[in-house]
């Protein structure tokens, strides 16, 4: 296959096989970047089931959008060879890695929390991984984590364990590849029901990575033999050897894994990933020791960890519970959280506000038609509409500290400001204008902003001032000043009153900042790429949590921070939670609870005919693209048979498309994210906005032939409209 071109992949190399295929390393010649291309074997193709199996694989791993997933570019079969072309991982797989060696306690537990979140995503859109092993496993060399292989994933079945039919053989194939037959899996790594041909669940991940986990520690596999046969016996009856040198509280998490009984396991891997990160919390503060002479047996018993998580629902409201999230790592507790949906209404719900005991929740809605703040009992179920007598939309509640007052923004007579009961009554006004209200720890005082914003990756706008007013006479002052604070939004005060977090873009970048209560002494407390916003203060003030994109998905984070300094000390932690989009945030004021919105957006392009004169639509609207994450601001050309558009996402790109559907083109693929793509009026150009520089130009249809020299600007050569960045002036690119 070496130097064979398959549609637009030639194959450079032979990377790797296994029972479901065989990997190369290929280059894709339209887009000019390296690929893994898995070849189905020529003599599989007539096998139907391995063939469905096969293509499963790509189903269900390009369902899924996670950091930790090998991503699936494209599925399809060219000259009679049926092929998947996905990321290209430069790394090495957890089985070299390990190579008989034990590793260290945090590279494993480092290791183990990406693979679980990664699990955690895939459970949770139904697929059950079923072949996870070390050589499943890619560990880049920045330490990035990749599950590969969902070649035998599908989705998960409800019957019962003892309902489903035994197994009567098994394929004789050497091990470590897939065995591939009745059983699907690889032997030494098979949870017990899959062993035996039962039904299989998240459990039986559980269990599998239990084994890696184990691995991973000792060196050495769970479960052995001499034959395959002996190997799937001591998986079915016998418990593995003792892991040495590692804590107590590592081997009982390990030996619950391992449970032959899938009810005395871990039930999520959600439930796996805390326990996970408890241990790592622990071992990082000292807690923990980091070894020991002393061996826990395998089936030594540990204390059900008391973690549940609820069913995730678009844009649901939800509550993470743990005393531990919001206090120091010298604390001599484990973190213990809870995970439990709030509200469930039609359409969004936004902006979440905790109250002061963390017994009450306000938030926006849209349920009666126009946004209206609601306040619902935590744990309970029956919202009440608490400004159902206006018909402007009212929007971001804020409980005062005591909880006896929300302030509010509405567009009730011009908009503003306004504050009420927290039931909803003696509704008043306080300024006639302002966004995002946050008060003063001794509820006298109310900071707002003069920015409103929808979404913070479209925000690029700066021109929001703070300004406070006072919560009883209405009296105003402007906090910053623009040659100061250029710019600041969603401010939040801090428990003691020394500063006022906020977010802001500067330049092409949306960081967390904070300033004094005076409103002087701005100090940064993120500056680089990733997209932070939604700064909320812990009650103590020793950290700020915040939404941010800079794992890979939107999701929640902290850091140190001094209140009266502004001074950040301390590294950046992830706070992670089972959801692909969190934000915005809130914290109780007894530290128990915060409250976040889960997301999830998806976005195609449609067309349908349109009379001018009539001024309406004349056929049924039919879909150009299909299956995009976020395909927006689509622009068509002048002859009316194209359209460019940009994905919206972690990495922003754009694209062309015929308007029948066909002909889908990448045009951009780098780290800028380009957005606004608009035709020249001879469809030869797209001019678009990339971040973090200005307006550029690429060849339109023609893109594909235009590549610059040496990619500084990006894979595509770029032509500036507006002034260029010095080094793509160097290079030569014009």
């Amino acid at each position: 296959m070496t130097g064979r071109t398959i549609l637009h992949y030639r194959i450079v190399e032979k990377i790797g096989a296994g029972g479901m295929g065989v990997v190369y390393k290929a280059i894709d010649t339209r887009l000019d970047r390296r690929v893994a291309l898995k070849v189905l074997p020529p003599e599989a193709v007539t096998d139907e089931s391995r063939k469905k199996r096969f293509i499963q694989e790509a189903k269900s791993a390009s369902a899924l959008n996670h950091p930790s997933i090998v991503t699936i570019y494209d599925i399809g079969e060219a000259d009679g060879v049926n092929f998947i072309a996905m990321e290209f991982i430069d790394g090495r797989t957890l089985a070299a890695t390990i190579d008989r060696k034990p590793m260290a306690l945090g590279e494993t537990l480092a290791i183990a929390l990406q693979v679980t979140d990664a699990l955690a995503k895939a459970h949770a859109a139904g697929i059950v991984h079923r072949d996870l092993k070390p050589a499943n496993l890619m560990v880049t060399r920045d330490g990035l984590v990749k599950v590969l292989d969902f070649g035998l994933a599908k989705l998960t079945e409800t019957a019962p364990l003892d309902e489903a039919p035994p197994t009567e053989s098994i394929a004789q194939e050497a091990s470590p590849p897939t065995e591939v037959g009745t059983i699907l899996g690889t032997v030494a790594y098979m949870s017990p029901e899959q062993a035996q041909g039962l039904t299989v669940d998240a459990r039986s991940d559980v269990f599998s990575f239990g084994s890696v986990l184990h691995e991973m520690l000792s060196g050495r596999r769970a479960f052995s033999g001499d034959s395959r046969v002996a190997t799937m016996a001591a998986v079915l009856r016998e418990e593995p050897a003792p892991i040495e040198n590692v804590p107590h509280e590592v081997a009982r998490v390990v030996a619950r894994c391992l449970r032959k009984d899938p009810n005395r396991r871990f039930q999520t891997m959600v439930d796996l990933r805390l326990a996970l990160a408890d241990l790592r919390e622990e071992t990082e503060s000292g807690q923990l020791a980091a070894s020991t002479t002393a061996s826990v047996p395998a089936r030594a018993a540990w204390k059900p960890v008391l973690y549940t998580v609820a069913a995730l629902a678009l844009l649901a409201l939800l509550v993470v519970r743990g005393v531990m999230v919001f206090r120091s790592r010298q604390a001599a507790e484990p973190v213990r959280l809870r995970f439990t949906q709030l509200t469930d209404q039609a359409g969004p719900e936004t902006f979440p506000s905790l109250s002061p005991d963390g017994r009450s929740l306000a938030y926006a809605s849209r349920a009666s038609g126009n946004w209206d703040i609601y306040l619902q009992r935590v744990g309970g179920k029956n919202p009440v509409n608490l400004t159902k007598d206006s018909s402007a939309g009212d929007t971001q509640p804020a409980f005062s500290p005591d909880g006896e007052q929300i302030a509010f923004r509405s567009e009730r007579n011009g908009g503003g400001i306004f504050v009420m009961g927290a039931t909803g009554e003696s509704v008043r006004r306080l300024t006639d204008f302002g966004n995002n209200p946050a008060w003063s720890p001794d509820g006298k005082e109310i900071v707002f902003s003069t920015a409103r914003w929808a979404d913070p990756a479209s925000r690029i706008a700066r021109e929001g001032q703070l300004w406070v007013v006072d919560s009883s006479s209405g009296e105003k002052r402007q906090l910053t000043r623009p040659d100061t604070v250029p710019d600041a939004v969603q401010p939040n005060w801090s428990p003691h009153g020394h500063r006022i977090a906020y977010w802001a873009v500067h330049g092409a970048q949306r960081d967390i900042w904070t300033v004094s209560a005076d409103g002087t002494q701005p100090v940064a407390v993120t500056k680089d790429a990733a997209l932070d916003w939604s700064p909320v203060w812990s009650p103590d003030g020793n950290y700020l949590y915040f939404a941010s994109d800079r794992g890979g998905s939107m999701n929640l984070w902290r850091v140190r921070i001094d209140e009266k300094s502004g001074r950040v000390p301390g590294r950046l932690e992830a706070i992670t939670t089972p959801s692909p989009y969190s934000g915005p945030i809130s914290i109780s004021r007894d530290g128990k609870r915060i409250a976040y919105v889960q997301q999830l957006t998806t976005a195609n392009i449609q067309k349908a005919g349109f009379d001018p004169v009539k001024e309406s639509i004349v056929s049924q609207p039919q879909w150009i693209t299909q299956g995009s994450h976020q395909a927006r601001d689509p622009q068509l050309s002048s002859d009316g048979e194209w359209l460019t558009f940009m994905e919206w996402g972690k990495q922003e790109d754009i694209f062309v498309i015929k308007t029948d559907g066909a002909g889908l083109r990448q045009l951009t693929n780098d780290v800028y994210k380009d957005r606004s793509p608009r035709w020249s009026p001879d469809g030869r150009r797209i001019a678009f906005s990339p971040r973090p520089r200005n307006l550029w130009v690429t060849g339109g249809l023609s893109a594909a032939t235009e590549r610059g020299s040496d990619g500084v600007c990006g894979r595509w050569r770029r032509r500036s409209v507006a002034p260029p960045p010095s080094r793509c002036e160097r290079a030569g690119h014009r």
